[in-house]
């Protein structure tokens, strides 16, 4: 018992440790061989002296100005065009006139076909919801995307030997309506564009995050397999399309075109409020922009596939996640469903060979799936009005997705570290040894139902549920059919480690995404996840 005990800590420390490295950021360089941080910090640093949004007219313009001139030095004034819009042309209640920035490196290709890059250059000028005070710096937002856009003009504006074209599209009234992307978007040159990439931010720090597709992304995906230290996972963008959210990228995903959106998460407190200013600005942060979005820059204008405006037009989706830097899965959706098919019948074969061989009642699985479901409403009920209670505290508004607070994470990590050991107390208390195994097989068909669920109505949410079912599976079969204590031991280990790696940076990019208002919903991941691995720890301990 004492030995299986250190087994199972040490799987758990080091799983732990290793999924604090999923979501690494790079090394900011200096170097102007390649993408720099360091230079594109320079350009943070003009761009975000003063508030410039549309309604800081002087500084607004300065700005403008600023990013016109870089485009120029690096592409030529020849390349750049200004595109202005007067509030008329743009239309409903617009009291001030839209400008945009257009530059261009031309590729060789007859078609002009070419990847659209986009950031917007006006900042946070009013209050928005709750909590966001209004005058932002904009260095983040959107300086972090401005300043990776003007490290690729000055990576290839003098490059004369592309294949495909780049066009850089630096968009204005995006905090205010997405007027300039809106006018872009019935722009001629759009009918060039193959792929759009839009630069956000959310935040100031951590991991730049790939949050959002272009629907049917089959094509989108394996482009995105070029980029350097990728973290993506189509559980957000599934998420993210339910969401009232919205960004430059909305308005070329109305025009019909394929692209990605990036933005960092972590640092909240400093979107949209004075705080986002050039102090607080995280060069490794900067850094994950580039290592990404320049290998796909450099893939596409050298490619000749890619000359085709529709080769990213496609009728499937993958599922993909992030599982260690620059270990990227992904496969389609529907081979998904027929994985989730195909592991039900095979879960349904091992528990009719477990009751053949008299090692298992199924009624009692059937009772401990009725068992998780009521414990995955009382968690969701409580997680709810704790996040509200939190709100209340905090005095602040409170949204299942949005609760804009500072210090709600120890309180968080605290709340889902009391679910893991009340559920695993009920287990102890409740289940006897003999029950463990139904108890696990019980948490894999509650996580193979969901994933089959989502896999035909929310597909890229259905390996959060797939992975841990397919792995205490794997478990439960080598235990089942090997009876070598060290294989055992080796097979319940790895269902351990691996959902170590998915799932706690998985919960923490969702903490980050839907503050601690998203209480409810990472409680609710969290008891179906460990529905699988606390049966197979307690397995483990007394096996």
């Amino acid at each position: 018992m004492k030995r299986n005990s250190l087994v199972v800590l040490l799987v758990s420390v080091v799983g732990f440790f290793l999924s604090l490295f999923v979501l690494f950021t790079p090394i900011p360089k200096n170097s102007l061989d390649g993408f720099s941080a360091v230079e594109a910090a320079s350009y943070i640093e003009a761009i975000s002296r003063d508030p410039h949004s549309v309604f800081d007219p002087d500084a607004h313009e300065e700005v403008r100005l600023y990013l016109k001139d870089q485009l120029e030095t690096f592409v030529g004034s020849d390349n750049v065009v200004e595109m202005n819009y007067t509030a008329s042309e743009v239309g409903g209640d617009t009291e001030y006139d839209i400008s945009n920035l257009l530059a261009t490196i031309p590729g060789t290709n007859s078609t002009g076909t070419g990847i659209l890059l986009v950031a917007h250059y006006d900042s946070r000028g009013h209050i928005g919801r709750s909590g966001e005070l209004g005058r932002s710096y904009g260095a983040a937002d959107d300086g972090y995307g401005l300043a990776t856009l003007l490290e690729i003009a000055r990576l290839y504006g003098q490059d004369t030997t592309l294949e495909n074209s780049i066009y850089i599209l630096i968009t204005d009234g995006e905090e205010t309506g997405l007027f300039g992307a809106d006018m872009a978007a019935e722009e001629a040159f759009m009918d060039k564009v193959g792929f759009v990439i839009n630069l956000e931010a959310r935040g100031v720090d951590g991991a730049a995050y790939m949050f959002e597709t272009s629907t049917n992304n089959d094509k989108v995906i394996d482009f995105y397999k070029h980029a350097d230290l990728p973290v993506s996972y189509s559980l957000a963008t599934a998420v993210y399309t339910v969401m009232p959210n919205s960004t430059d990228f909305t308005e070329f995903l109305a025009a019909g075109k394929q692209g990605i959106n990036f933005a960092v998460l972590k640092g909240l407190y400093n979107y949209h409020t004075p705080f986002d200013n050039y102090t607080a600005i995280d060069l490794s942060s900067i850094q994950h922009y580039g290592s990404q979005v320049v290998p796909l820059v450099e893939e596409f204008v050298t490619n000749s596939d890619y000359s085709d405006v529709n080769y990213f037009v496609s009728d499937t989706n993958q599922i993909f996640f992030t599982i260690f830097p620059n270990v990227f899965v992904a496969y389609s959706e529907t081979l998904g469903i027929v994985l989730n098919l195909v592991f039900l019948l095979v879960f349904a074969g091992l528990v009719a060979y477990l009751a053949w061989k008299k090692e298992l009642a199924p009624l009692k699985v059937l009772k401990y799936v009725g068992f998780i479901f009521l414990a995955l409403v009382i968690f969701a009920i409580a997680g709810l009005y704790i996040s509200k209670l939190i709100a209340f505290l905090g005095q602040t508004t409170w949204s299942l997705t949005y609760v804009r607070m500072n210090g709600t994470e120890i309180p968080t990590l605290a709340i889902m570290l009391v679910t893991l050991l009340f559920f695993g107390w009920l287990l102890k208390k409740k289940v006897g040894k003999e029950d463990y195994k139904a108890v696990m097989l019980a948490g894999i068909f509650v996580n193979l139902l969901l994933s089959t669920i989502t896999g035909f109505v929310l597909s890229g949410a259905s390996f959060l549920f797939f992975i841990p079912a397919l792995l205490g599976l794997l478990s439960l079969i080598v235990i089942t059919f090997v009876k070598n204590k060290i294989v055992q031991h080796v097979a319940l280990s790895q269902n351990l480690f691996w959902n170590f790696l998915l799932l706690i940076p998985i919960v923490y990019s969702l903490f980050l995404a839907l503050t601690v208002g998203g209480l409810l919903a990472l409680l609710v991941i969290v008891i179906i996840d460990i529905s699988v691995v606390l049966p197979s720890v307690f397995i483990q301990l007394n096996a």
